[in-house]
């Protein structure tokens, strides 16, 4: 083979090298922000860290190739190796963290760091490799590389949320994008003539990867079991969130991005509560629209009204919905709700399924997760309340949870004063119940008038709640709201005013 046509052959696996890296950086920045996001509640927070921090790490890291002397492809592909066993481990550093430690953050920042330093090696090294192929440095040579590497950072933003997330999780995404380093290590030693030592590292590390990446969910269920005070049951996680079930003795419990949705020995004062409340305030309601409620447990409160003839449940997980139709621990719990005819199940955004619907409802409930991060914010904003008073029907009764009304009182007031904010012509008003897994756990009613509310009979098979106990947590008992201010798309103000009501309680 002529020389060259081995430098032709050697410039290709550079760039090609240079679209790798690229990849594997962008998915290594989402991979920490992401899980920072989960362990934390915080995304903003999370996303803002990943990114600045590493970025801050690329500085450093391009600073710092002026000090390497070794030959520039032994320092790229050992730069490689390093960053393919910090970034494929770096999900399980961060659990380990979180479990055993209050130092998270810490940790998550000197991961990021590292990660950012061997990133910002990345391409200085990869200048110099053109140069000792015999390529010299140009404008028209930078531009190529910086070209492949956006290229390959469009590539990755699509890649993680829609195959590697979903399909493999952060920890297993996070071993594959570590193994692309070391392919790319491998790719690059290929070229030159490479030390003994240098490739059977590379081997070596590759190995200790794909043996990591089959055990990843053995590894996770480890820390898990760690994690939750009870036996984890099932878990997955899916593109929406991470589910996990435990259960000891007679409690099953449902965690949501490592937050507890409910625990079956008391979700009946939560379920009731919200159902009852709603559902008293409606002369023979028929129509019912809920908003969450994946598990089923809300459903099947509803089916107990003898006048319910339909429930559509709008809830965005396909894998939270099926889960509550076909695993025992929430068929037993739930009743097998789901299954139900009388119930139509829509696996859409809730906020979309608001704007998107034609038909009318005498009641709405809303049962959404808590606004921990911007996403959810749209579910609590001006503009979502607004839009389900136009599909209520004239008697229609709305119900929101509101957060804990102990523990996050300022992003409770501000579902309220929200609400109310929405609904000028309506009665609003906000009152809680004690759910001894959670504390005190706030709600938000709207109705027609303020002699609807609690004003129709309950039926006899509750567990929990009666007629004189809803009529004194809605009315004798109701909350009095502060006026403040609201939550909209522009301003989701609740966001940040729920993590910092929070922050003193989880993150001390």
């Amino acid at each position: 083979m002529s020389r060259s046509s081995t430098k032709k052959r050697e410039q290709v696996a550079l760039f090609a090298a240079a679209i790798l890296v690229a990849i594997g950086g962008i998915i290594y920045e989402l991979i920490l922000g992401a899980a920072a996001s989960y362990l934390v509640g915080d995304s903003i927070l999370s996303f803002s860290l990943a990114t600045g921090v590493t970025l801050f790490g690329m500085g450093i890291g391009s600073l710092l190739v002026n000090y390497i002397k070794l030959h520039p492809a032994t320092s790229f592909a050992t730069n490689e190796i390093i960053l393919g066993l910090i970034g494929g481990n770096s999900v399980m550093l961060m659990y380990l963290g979180f479990v055993f430690t209050r130092s998270h953050w810490l940790i998550f920042a000197i991961i990021s760091l590292a990660i950012g330093i061997c990133i910002g090696l990345e391409i200085p090294l990869l200048m110099k490799m053109f140069q000792e192929f015999g390529r010299k440095s140009s404008v028209k040579l930078f531009s190529k590389i910086l070209a492949l590497d956006y290229f390959g950072a469009l590539i990755a933003s699509l890649l993680f949320p829609l195959v590697m997330l979903p399909y493999l999780g952060l920890m297993r995404s996070a071993y594959l994008v570590a193994a692309l380093n070391i392919g790319v290590a491998v790719l690059i030693l290929k070229q030159m003539k490479a030390s003994k030592i240098i490739m059977t590292i590379s081997v070596i590390a590759t190995m200790l990867l794909l043996g990591f990446f089959i055990f990843a969910t053995e590894i996770e269920h480890g820390i898990d079991k760690r994690t939750y005070k009870d036996p984890v049951m099932w878990q997955q996680q899916t593109p929406y969130q991470k589910i996990v079930l435990t259960r000891y003795k007679n409690d099953t419990r449902l965690f949501l991005n490592r937050n507890l949705q409910f625990s079956s020995l008391d979700e009946a004062r939560y379920h009731e509560t919200l159902s009852a409340s709603a559902l008293s305030s409606v002369a023979n309601p028929k129509r019912v629209l809920i908003m969450g409620g994946g598990d089923g447990l809300l459903a099947r409160d509803v089916l107990k009204y003898p006048s319910v003839e339909h429930i559509t449940l709008v809830d965005i997980d396909e894998v939270m919905t099926n889960l509550a139709k076909t695993n025992h621990l929430l068929t037993d719990i739930n009743q097998r709700s789901l299954h139900d005819p009388r119930v139509s199940i829509v696996n859409q955004d809730a906020f979309q399924f608001a704007f998107s619907t034609s038909d009318k409802y005498d009641v709405v409930l809303i049962d959404l997760v808590d606004p921990s991060n911007e996403k959810l914010a749209k579910l609590y904003s001006e503009q979502l309340y607004r839009q389900i008073g136009n599909i209520l029907t004239e008697r229609g009764v709305m119900v929101t949870q509101a957060t804990s009304s102990f523990f996050s009182p300022h992003a409770f007031y501000m579902v309220a004063n929200t609400v109310k904010s929405s609904h000028p012509e309506r009665y609003v008003t906000a009152f809680s119940v004690n759910v001894p897994s959670f504390g005190e756990w706030g709600f938000v009613l709207s109705a027609p008038q303020a002699e609807v509310v609690a004003s129709q009979p309950l039926p006899k098979n509750l567990r929990y709640q009666n007629q004189k106990l809803l009529t004194f947590l809605t009315k004798q008992n109701a909350v009095s709201v502060p006026s403040g201010p609201t939550s909209t798309l522009v301003s989701p103000r609740i966001t940040d005013v729920y993590n910092s009501d929070m922050r003193q309680w989880r993150y001390e």
